[in-house]
């Protein structure tokens, strides 16, 4: 393996908020985060999806997806988190 991890994160507009998901947009339910609050709510910590995020990583990217979402009106379809 690469050291490439890939996730899924799904925005619900109505209710601003994100989810973690799978590749086809069905939320795990595992973690989200309410973009109105900023609060990550954790439902399933023994998830031990491959793709499954630390939630520090999962707050970044969902507060980046939220803020390019407000701004441009449409929400980004990559985010792209490199580590050195």
């Amino acid at each position: 393996m690469d050291g490439t991890l890939e996730a899924f994160l799904l925005l619900e507009e109505d209710s601003e908020t994100v989810y973690l998901s799978d590749r086809g947009g069905e939320t795990s339910d595992s973690m989200r985060m309410s973009l109105l609050s900023g609060n990550v709510e954790v439902t399933d910590k023994s998830s031990s999806s491959p793709t499954s995020l630390g939630v520090e990583d999962f707050r970044l990217l969902a507060a980046h997806l939220g803020t390019q979402w407000k701004k441009q009106g449409k929400a980004p379809t990559d985010i792209r988190k490199f580590f050195a």
